[in-house]
């Protein structure tokens, strides 16, 4: 703008004084006493050489003053670039310019997925997000310990002197897995978390706990520590009663990160997760085979006392329940009696009401009475289901007279008992044997050593993956909308799925997910983790 100014008014100077004298020809006295000025000043100048050479002058002083304009300038704009750019060591050479990388072709199909979802192109330089690493629960192995393992799912932490988190109002919080960081950056080099130390995973209200490198023992429970789950039944029960257990059963993990192409690592939709899905299930069965049904016994499999005491404590639990279903069938004998009397007092002849409400009500008093029965002959049962198993190894198998015997006892139970067991009592002894497989496989070295070579070896080849989704760590998750999360950013610390074979059995086979910022998660900020759960 400056070299402009400078050029236009050394234009306007020349042909002032091609043109000179202009006042005479202004009727305005205050322009013509200006023009009278510049007049005279155009005259001396020809005076000295005459018209052409005042106007060459002209010229010649225009062009020099805009070569100092512009040489100005350039001094400025070196000494900003200077105060900008380091100097290098010993000298003031500012080094070579930074210029981005071009894009390679999977961050241009990256960034046309992005847009082709309606989310914004991802900048040239930012770190790729980490591949997944799925948790594969290890093979059961009877020569070895397992509860030295490093990264682990159920059991209890090692939190060192760390505090066991509780929640608003002071209750423990469930403990659901340890994942020790070093094993993880081994599996994912990219991992974006500390290299070193472990974080321990709490459910309930949620809670990640950072614990230091080192050894330390398992922490002992809280006094106040809410059960985990009801053995054979559902987590977090509201009550805990005999079949109540305060922890998960331990199963140690191993990292295995998942060559997902990165542009598979966020979420574009529904096309998209089915691609992805699809690819970590491929790379996921060269470790572990998946699967979608639930661990089941085989008929023949046999029978432990551990079973028995499972059915023992299951009758003690039905018989402690009996009061509310008994309760329930007497509150509707009342209500049918009040409907018959209302009736009456009304005292229409030949009313039709009047025979329906004595048939109901006579229905009712027979429900009534054959609960009440059950009930009353519940505690038998239980002394004979008691001196049955007393004194029994919980390991030691039945004979196939003993085995007889407690499917004759279910067979008892479902047909003139289940008013009052019918949520409680297994089906079938087939059912009792597959809780007591599930027991052994997690429980000590003894229990493990009762374990049939044939089902150890079945259940490490096809059961140690949860039933449906991965337990994960990084990338999208699986839940119903995890572009929600990505789109903020967020990094997946983890994802814990329905799994029978270790209790967890959330409802509607939903998942669990761990969520936390990169920045946070970059700055060790644990406490701001987000705990969600994803119903599938």
């Amino acid at each position: 703008m400056a070299m402009v100014a400078v050029f236009g008014l050394t234009a306007l100077a020349t042909a002032y004084v091609g043109m000179a004298p202009l006042a005479s020809s202004v009727n305005s006295p205050a322009v013509r006493n200006v023009l009278v000025m510049l007049d005279r000043t155009a005259a001396g100048a020809i005076a000295i050489g005459g018209r052409g050479t005042a106007i060459i002058a002209c010229l010649v002083l225009g062009i020099v003053l805009i070569l100092l304009v512009a040489l100005n300038i350039g001094e400025g704009k070196a000494e900003r670039v200077a105060a900008k750019t380091p100097a290098s060591v010993g000298g003031h050479d500012p080094g070579p310019v930074w210029r981005p990388e071009p894009m390679s072709q999977d961050d241009r199909i990256a960034n046309l997925r992005r847009r082709a979802a309606g989310l914004p192109a991802e900048a040239s330089h930012k770190k790729p997000a980490p591949r997944p690493v799925a948790l594969i629960r290890k093979p059961r192995e009877r020569d070895r310990d397992w509860f030295d393992d490093l990264s682990w799912l159920g059991g209890l932490p090692r939190l060192g002197t760390t505090a066991w988190p509780c929640d608003t109002s002071g209750t423990p919080l469930p403990f659901a897995a340890q994942i020790d960081l070093a094993e993880l950056a081994a599996a994912c080099p990219e991992s974006p978390l500390p290299q070193t130390g472990s974080l321990a995973f709490f459910l309930g209200t949620g809670a990640v706990v950072a614990v230091p490198e080192g050894h330390s023992e398992f922490a002992e429970a809280p006094g106040n520590l809410p059960p985990a789950y009801d053995e054979g039944g559902h987590p977090f029960p509201a009550q805990p009663g005999r079949l109540s257990r305060h922890f998960f059963p331990f199963w140690p993990v191993q990292p295995v990160a998942i060559d997902l192409p990165e542009t598979l690592r966020t979420p574009h939709g529904e096309p998209w997760q089915y691609e992805a899905n699809e690819k970590m299930a491929e790379q996921i069965e060269r470790h572990a085979r998946p699967r979608d049904t639930l661990f089941t016994a085989h008929e023949d499999t046999g029978l432990w006392w551990h079973g028995v005491n499972h059915l023992a404590d299951q009758l003690h639990a039905a018989f402690d329940a009996s009061g509310r279903p008994v309760a329930l069938k007497r509150d509707s004998v009342g209500h049918a009696q009040e409907a018959l009397a209302a009736i009456e007092n009304e005292g229409l002849e030949a009313d039709p009401r009047l025979e329906e409400a004595k048939e109901d009500l006579a229905r009712k008093q027979a429900d009534l009475a054959a609960i009440e029965a059950q009930r009353n002959g519940l505690p038998d049962m239980l002394a004979a289901i008691e001196q049955f198993i007393a004194g029994r190894d919980p390991w030691e198998p039945l004979t196939s007279d003993e085995c007889a015997i407690v499917d004759e006892f279910l067979t008892e139970l479902h047909a003139n008992y289940a008013d009052v067991v019918r949520h409680n009592v297994p089906s079938s002894v087939t059912d009792l044997a597959a809780l007591s497989l599930r027991t052994m496989v997690t429980d000590t070295t003894e229990a493990v050593a009762a374990l049939p070579d044939d089902q150890l070896a079945r259940i490490n080849r096809e059961f140690r993956m949860p039933t449906r989704h991965p337990h994960l760590m990084f990338g999208p998750g699986s839940s119903h909308n995890p572009a929600a999360h990505a789109g903020r950013g967020d990094i997946l610390l983890l994802q814990l799925a329905y799994d029978d074979m270790i209790e967890w059995r959330w409802g509607e086979m939903g998942l669990f997910q761990f969520w936390i910022s990169e920045d946070d998660a970059a700055a060790g900020r644990w406490d701001r983790a987000r705990l969600s759960f994803d119903e599938t």
